[in-house]
């Protein structure tokens, strides 16, 4: 792992934390009644302990934001990419986990003084609250319109190449799982804060047209990421554009929307909590997880900004949330299946049939009777990847040449000479053993 490769790599993951501090520090304003996850009344955003809990809670973040910035630098120091890539996706879970730390505490501190000063509303408050005027009125939804072009553009590619219609495939498929996103939420709730329906309908009409808004813009993104990434398969450098270009849209939109949509419910709701005003912190434990056995839906809208939560007294959701969380959790031995690709030696065979490079489980294979032609290759050429593997070790998979065209490679880069195989309908393979000799003792058996 080179040091650029890994600042590279620091500079595409670095702006999620300050992204996350931001967000974690935008709970500090009142919003809906709600500060740091707990509710309180409109006294209280004047009041001197709590700006002193809020001041305790900034100074946390800040450690955690430069803590965690800290934890960056021995990465720096690793030569090995599995070791890099086991690091980098601990770090990015330890960043989801340490910011919670200091809201936890500040929710906790909050819910305690509210009950010191006996701002906690009643009891007899009903479970989940309705506004029925808000309930009736009828808000427009998203037209199919908006999602099939996209769909439509990111199928493009599978009428050209096929050669990894996978990707063309799984990419397309995103667009209409965007469209179903996007319809669900119209079947939660309107945000019932106080009595003013009014306030209401303001509230549910922001969350849904910004929820629209970005769901649509994904789907377009989408679309044309798909007949970017085909345009630019063979230009290695281009291609990563079009990915971080993609990447980038959708990191912004969403950020965008959702610190948008926060600032207006700031704004609608500035001068709430006077009189009535719904205090649901029963059923949100530490503020952000929503548990409540009287509610039958499985999501609700998020307490702030324009997410949705799992109802997590739901069978339904517990499990979709253990399987989130056995997915992250084994995330971090796509590292150590990593190291072991880095390990694993490249190797050649040859029978009476058959060629056949393997790594690491892999086979990539050319029947004797299929060749047309071969070359000992002493120098290899500029190689781009298409799809596969490319280490210091090992590179397999799909690749792209300037010299020879679209290219299947299992070749160990450090040892030569290689192999390079045509076969009768013009498809190249480019095979190289680890073991030194190996590949001059194969093309020797086959001339």
């Amino acid at each position: 792992m080179t040091l650029f490769w890994a600042l590279v790599s620091w500079a595409v993951m670095l702006p999620v934390l300050p992204i996350v501090y931001s967000l974690q520090k935008n709970e500090c304003r009142p919003k809906k009644n709600l500060i740091a996850g707990v509710t309180l009344p409109y006294e209280a955003q004047e009041d001197g302990e709590v700006h002193a809990l809020l001041e305790q809670y900034r100074k946390e973040l800040k450690a955690v934001c430069l803590g965690m910035l800290a934890a960056v630098i021995p990465s720096l120091l690793f030569k090995s990419v599995g070791l890099f890539l086991t690091y980098y996706i601990l770090w990015a879970i330890a960043l989801a986990a340490v910011f919670l730390i200091p809201y936890i505490r500040c929710n906790r501190s909050l819910q305690k003084l509210k009950v010191e000063r006996g701002w906690r509303q009643s009891r007899e408050t009903p479970q989940v609250v309705t506004d029925l005027k808000a309930a009736a009125e009828e808000m427009r939804r998203p037209s199919l319109w908006w999602f099939l072009p996209p769909f439509l553009l990111s199928l493009v590619p599978l009428l050209f190449d096929r050669s990894i219609w996978g990707i063309w495939v799984l990419d397309a498929a995103l667009v209409p799982v965007f469209y179903l996103c996007c319809r669900y939420l119209y079947r939660n709730r309107a945000e019932v804060v106080d009595e003013d329906s009014g306030r209401t309908l303001a509230l549910t009409r922001i969350r849904r047209y910004n929820w629209s808004k970005c769901w649509i813009t994904l789907a377009w993104a989408t679309g044309l990421f798909n007949l970017g990434l085909w345009l630019t398969l063979e230009h290695i450098w281009l291609c990563m554009a079009v990915i971080l270009a993609y990447g980038f849209t959708g990191c912004i939109t969403v950020i965008r929307i959702e610190f948008r949509v926060r600032r207006l419910q700031e704004k609608l709701t500035a001068d709430s909590g006077r009189g009535y005003y719904v205090d649901g912190d029963d059923h949100w434990i530490w503020g952000m997880i929503y548990y409540n056995p009287n509610d039958t839906r499985l999501t609700v809208n998020a307490r702030v900004g324009v997410g949705s939560s799992l109802n997590m007294a739901r069978r339904p959701a517990q499990i979709i949330m253990g399987l989130l969380l056995a997915v992250l959790l084994a995330c971090p031995l796509c590292g150590v299946w990593m190291l072991g690709m880095e390990r694993a030696p490249v190797e050649l065979e040859i029978t009476d049939t058959e060629l056949t490079g393997s790594h690491f489980g892999r086979h990539w294979s050319v029947a004797l009777a299929d060749v047309a032609e071969i070359e000992v290759i002493e120098t290899l050429p500029r190689l781009s990847r298409i799809m596969g593997t490319g280490m210091e070790t090992a590179c397999t998979g799909q690749f792209s040449s300037s010299q020879w065209g679209r290219v299947t490679l299992c070749i160990d880069p450090r040892v030569g000479p290689w192999l390079l195989v045509k076969q009768n309908d013009g498809e190249l393979f480019l095979f190289g053993a680890s073991e030194e000799g190996r590949t001059a003792e194969t093309a020797a058996k086959l001339r």
